[in-house]
C-alpha cells in the first residue's frame, strides 16, 4: 500500500466515522442554522470520504481511474439520497428518513470536492515521483 492510499484510507473512514456522532446530534434541540448544517453533513462527509477508501484500496476498484471512481460514488450516493424516497414497511418503517434537495445539492458539493482533493493529491504525488526518478 503507497502513501496516497494510506492516506485516501485515513481520510476516508475518518469523514465516514464523522457521520456518526452528526447522527446523534441530529436528535438535540439546535439553532437553525447548526441544525441545517447538521442536516446535510452526512450528504456532505458521505460521498468524499466513500471516494477516498476507494481510492485507498488495492483490490479491484484500485485499478479504476478517478474519473471512474468519481462516477460510481456519485452514482451511489444519488442512489442512496433518492432510496429515501421509497416506501418502507417492517422495522425500516420505523427509521426517520429525511430527503430534501439540500442533501442532493451536498452531494454533489462532496462529489466534486473528493474529486479535487483527489486530483490534487495523485498529481502532486506523481509530480514527486518525477523528480525522484531524476
Amino acid at each position: 500500500m503507497n502513501r496516497n492510499q494510506k492516506l485516501f484510507g485515513w481520510l476516508g473512514s475518518i469523514l465516514l466515522l464523522l457521520i456518526i456522532p452528526i447522527k446523534v446530534v441530529r436528535v438535540t434541540n439546535l439553532s437553525e442554522f447548526v441544525e441545517f448544517i447538521i442536516g446535510i453533513a452526512p450528504s456532505i462527509l458521505g460521498p468524499a470520504g466513500l471516494l477516498f477508501l476507494l481510492q485507498s484500496g488495492t483490490g479491484k476498484f484500485s485499478k479504476l481511474s478517478l474519473n471512474q471512481i468519481t462516477a460510481l460514488v456519485a452514482v451511489i450516493s444519488f442512489a442512496l439520497e433518492f432510496a429515501q424516497l421509497l416506501p418502507r414497511s417492517g422495522i425500516l418503517a420505523n427509521v426517520k428518513y429525511t430527503f430534501d434537495w439540500y442533501d442532493v445539492c451536498a452531494t454533489v458539493l462532496s462529489v466534486c470536492i473528493g474529486y479535487c482533493i483527489a486530483y490534487t493529491i495523485n498529481k502532486k504525488t506523481s509530480r514527486i515521483m518525477k523528480i525522484n526518478s531524476h
